[in-house]
């Protein structure tokens, strides 16, 4: 008995199943209908519309529109007369293209067909407003709106031109006696006096006045900030195991502004400078073969060494062209012990002005040093002035000379010749010591560093007056 209710009880719910089916589908199919219906709906609508908004213009439509935009001869009034207008009737407002179409071309020479013909009535003449230009006899006005206007208006700004020019005060203006014409010393540089009372011909190799050049008498000093270009020097912007900290700069730069700085200083007090390196690229710019060894930095083997045999020799070159009195080389030291930390000086002994350099070292070094002593951050840590051969193996990554290349002697490995002054090497700090790079990237202290260089610079030109 429970077998047999069981079984009723499953018919009936697949009864059931089945009924709920039919009714599902039956609510899908009469969405469908109702969603189909609604979209023709829309789409008869549109129709519709697009219908009654394109249909074509009637004859008397068109009739009427032409005889309003394009009135015959015999329909135009004199002057003076009331213009009649033939009826508008109530057909849609047409574009005017459409009008213009719908015209068929049948406007008279002169007459014009642009856009303000379809708002505006056509112009009587002797009519108020401006008249159109001649056309070109096809409808179009032969001009654009508003040349008339730019016509007159270019015609008058020409006359008041031509006035100003011929005033007294304009450039035609006056009588030549009466003009005051600029000279050419006013415009133009002049050339140097030779000194023989004779004015220069073309060929004479007199400078100009605007070339800078030393006074008689005038010291001359040559600064040059080290590195630059494709040489940054001390980088501290490299990541390693130990990465720096702030700041993230490289040698190159900060030489070259307290390159600038030291050369406000020593203008101030009378002295000529000359920079190798007025800017952050090189001075050998274009890569070319500077010391004649046949090798640049493009075709070496190794590029980077002889890339700075030409640089350095460019920059020796510099100083040499100018017959510089001094030559200071502006660097900043750098190391692999990070520890390391301080202010030096280096010179070469081995040359025939060796004292000289010797005496310049120490004098700028003890300004330095009596400076840096004042100061709670770099108070304790002077190193020192050395000769260049102090300093265990070559003293540059070119060849095997003993001596730094900007201050010491010839060097027939690397093809340099020297140069010809007393100078020096600076190092006022190392930027690989992260105490002395926050101390040193201020600007105020750079400046407090190269006021110490001037002073001693002035030191020696007390005891060696310029020639």
């Amino acid at each position: 008995m429970s077998d047999r209710n069981n079984q009723g009880s499953r018919w009936s719910s697949a009864r059931e199943r089945e009924e709920r089916d039919r009714q599902r589908k039956a609510q899908r199919e009469e969405a469908k209908r109702t969603r189909l219906e609604r979209e023709a709906g829309k789409q008869s609508t549109g129709s519709s519309f697009s219908e009654s908004t394109q249909r074509r213009l009637t004859d008397d439509e068109r009739r009427t529109i032409r005889e309003y935009r394009f009135p015959s001869a015999s329909e135009r009034t004199k002057p003076g007369s009331e213009t009649p207008r033939a009826p508008v009737s109530p057909a849609p407002a047409t574009s005017p293209t459409a009008s213009s179409l719908a015209s068929g071309g049948a406007a008279s020479s002169g007459t014009s067909t642009r856009w303000r013909d379809s708002v505006a009535p056509p112009v009587v003449p002797g009519g108020p407003g401006l008249p159109d230009l001649p056309g070109d006899g096809n409808g179009s006005g032969g001009k654009r709106p508003g040349n008339g206007r730019l016509l007159i208006f270019g015609i008058g700004l020409f006359a008041v031109m031509a006035l100003v020019a011929f005033l007294p005060f304009g450039p035609f203006g006056g009588d030549d006696d009466e003009r005051d014409i600029p000279t050419p010393s006013a415009t133009l540089p002049t050339i140097l006096d030779t000194g023989n009372g004779e004015d220069p011909d073309a060929d004479s190799e007199a400078e100009p006045a605007g070339q800078p050049a030393a006074g008689d008498g005038q010291a001359i000093v040559c600064i040059d900030p080290g590195h630059g270009g494709w040489d940054t020097g001390w980088d501290r912007t490299g990541l390693g195991d130990e990465p720096y900290s702030s700041p993230i700069v490289t040698e190159a730069e900060i030489n070259l502004g307290m390159a600038y700085m030291l050369k406000a200083e020593l203008e101030a007090e009378g002295i000529f400078v000359v920079l190798t390196r007025p800017s952050g690229a090189a001075v050998n710019l274009f890569d070319e073969d500077i010391n004649d060894d046949g090798e640049t930095r493009l075709n070496a083997d190794n590029p980077e060494q002889a890339g700075s045999r030409d640089e350095l020799q460019a920059r020796i070159n510099v100083c040499n062209e100018a017959d510089a009195d001094v030559l200071i080389s502006i660097h900043i030291n750098g190391f692999d012990n990070r520890e390391v930390r301080g202010y030096e000086m280096f010179y070469t002994a081995e040359r025939e002005f060796g004292v000289q350099n010797e005496v310049l070292a120490t004098l700028v070094y003890r300004q330095l040093d009596t400076a840096m002593r004042g100061t709670e951050e770099m108070s304790g840590v002077a190193r020192g002035v050395h000769p260049d051969t102090a300093i265990e193996g070559p003293q540059h990554d070119v060849g095997s000379a003993e001596h730094f290349l900007m201050t010491g002697p010839a060097v027939e490995v690397a093809s340099i010749e020297p140069s010809l002054m007393p100078g020096l090497i600076v190092e006022a700090a190392f930027l690989s010591n992260d105490l002395d790079a926050v101390w040193l990237v201020q600007p105020e202290n750079q400046r407090f560093v190269v006021r110490a260089y001037a002073r001693g610079i002035l030191d020696y030109f007390d005891e060696y007056p310029p020639a």
